[in-house]
């Protein structure tokens, strides 16, 4: 299995553990190697039509991707 890793604005690298999708939007949970935590990121567009990775706007959002990550993996 290729892991993937995006390195944000912390400069600490991220492995990218699942991508969930909500409203058309698309979010990546990701997990830090060096240390035993994770975060979640909105992937946008930006005007040079490349994709970027912003923080949530919300608590009720960061718990709703949460929600749906772990709605796609309880059977795991």
């Amino acid at each position: 299995m290729d892991l993937y890793t995006v390195k944000l604005d912390d400069d600490k690298e991220y492995v990218i553990i699942d991508t969930v999708v909500n409203n058309d939007n698309k979010y990546l949970i990701l997990s830090s190697s060096d240390e035993d935590n994770f975060t979640v990121r909105k992937v946008i567009v930006d005007n040079n039509n490349e994709e970027c990775l912003i923080k949530l706007d919300s608590e009720e959002e960061y718990t709703k991707i949460l929600s749906l990550f772990y709605k796609n993996h309880k059977e795991d």
